[in-house]
């Protein structure tokens, strides 16, 4: 009997010296850390640069040009807006112009003081001033892509008012793509600034060749969304890479494992 206590015992040390040993990695590795090959290796997501397409004027949307999915050049026409009110606007100040031209000739020739004479050009250039601002109103009623991508989003139709600032459509740029990790304050001596990594993404054993473009000056608090309280106590640092995505098959928000 005082054998098999012996023995339960025995067992039981052993499987709590398993169980905190599993928990210690855990919590100093968990989704970032050292493989069985000694290579620093962390989680990430694919990322990649946004621009928002919006409006810089109000009004009512004509046309939109472009349909999701679409890969775009810069400079594209997505959307155009009702500009009759702008041209109308354009042509008074044009007329606007000509009359204080006119006026100014005609004191000219009148032979009018010299203080009556710089007034008349001061109002030739404030017509000048007033022409050039309708003339750039009238070209924010055509917008267009800011940059290259894929048009992944167009969340404004024909009829619906524009305003400053609403987003019209979300463009992706998807020739460089980003992947952000989080070193354990331990490692990060380990990567540095244009140092190179290996990418793979979940599910498939291809690599991709990355590059880290940006190091955190500062430690913080692993982010919320690591699922554990004990990953998120320790202390990390933000890591940026860009990686060179090889005939486009990389996705934004695909899963991946960055090796350094």
């Amino acid at each position: 009997m005082r054998k098999r206590i012996v023995t339960i015992v025995l067992v039981l040390i052993v499987a709590a010296g398993l169980g905190a040993g599993g928990w210690w990695a855990w919590v100093n590795y968990g989704d970032t850390g050292t493989s069985d090959t000694g290579v620093l290796s962390a989680s990430g997501t694919v990322e990649a640069e946004e621009v928002v397409v919006s409006s810089v004027i109000a009004g009512r949307i004509r046309s939109v040009v472009a349909s999701e999915g679409a890969t775009i050049a810069s400079g594209t026409v997505l959307f155009t807006l009702d500009d009759e009110l702008l041209r109308l606007q354009e042509e008074q100040a044009r007329a606007g112009l000509d009359a204080a031209q006119a006026a100014a000739e005609k004191a000219r020739k009148d032979k009018l003081t010299k203080e009556e004479l710089r007034q008349a050009d001061a109002r030739v250039d404030q017509a000048d001033a007033a022409l050039r601002m309708t003339q750039v109103q009238t070209q924010y009623a055509t917008i267009s892509a800011p940059g290259a991508g894929v048009l992944v989003e167009v969340v404004a139709n024909v009829g619906e008012n524009a305003s400053p600032g609403k987003t019209l459509a979300r463009i992706l740029d998807l020739r460089t793509l980003y992947v952000t990790v989080y070193i354990p304050e331990t490692r990060v001596g380990d990567v540095a600034i244009g140092a190179g990594a290996r990418v793979v993404a979940d599910g498939s054993d291809r690599e991709f060749s990355a590059k880290v473009v940006y190091i955190a000056d500062e430690a913080e608090f692993t982010p919320s969304n690591i699922e554990t309280k004990e990953q998120r106590a320790k202390l990390v640092y933000k890591v940026r890479l860009e990686v060179d995505n090889i005939a486009d098959t990389l996705k934004p928000g695909m899963p991946v494992t960055v090796e350094f």
